[in-house]
């Protein structure tokens, strides 16, 4: 059971992918990922520690007049650094999405485990011990004594 509580992360986070958007249609606070040119990604990577930023994900703070702020964690814990990004220097703007198939075989795959998981465990199995049947007063235990 706690094998798989360590694995329902990976599996939620197949419940989503990334489309394709145009700039323009991405509105304030959208999680989204871009993808930036090589020079762009020089300037970007002191800002952000890391060695080669040409994908970015993060959220999308502002988007006026073709320029672009994204919120963008950074490789300190709990740190986050805004860029900006300039139309020459996006190749490629996406967003997540939830995808409908892919939840519906994680939904449905934990519905089944889980429901075996109680049948097994209301049914009984092998191994768990069951009081002896028959009507010996071994088994019997008195509601009340009454004495002399």
């Amino acid at each position: 059971m706690t094998r798989l509580s360590i694995l329902a992360p990976a599996f939620l986070a197949g419940c989503y992918s990334y489309a394709t958007v145009q700039p323009a249609d991405v509105r304030v606070g959208t999680g989204v990922r871009a993808r930036i040119t090589p020079t762009a990604a020089e300037q970007v990577a002191p800002l952000l520690g890391v060695a080669n930023p040409r994908v970015l994900t993060g959220t999308l703070i502002e988007s006026s007049a073709g320029m672009m702020i994204v919120e963008v964690p950074t490789s300190a814990q709990a740190l986050s650094q805004r860029i900006s990004i300039a139309p020459g220097q996006l190749v490629e703007l996406e967003t997540r999405r939830l995808d409908g198939k892919r939840t519906a075989v994680v939904v449905g795959a934990a519905a089944f485990i889980s429901g075996s998981i109680a049948y097994a465990a209301l049914r009984g199995g092998p191994g768990i011990d069951k009081p002896p049947g028959g009507s010996s007063t071994d088994t019997r235990l008195p509601l009340w004594r009454v004495h002399f």
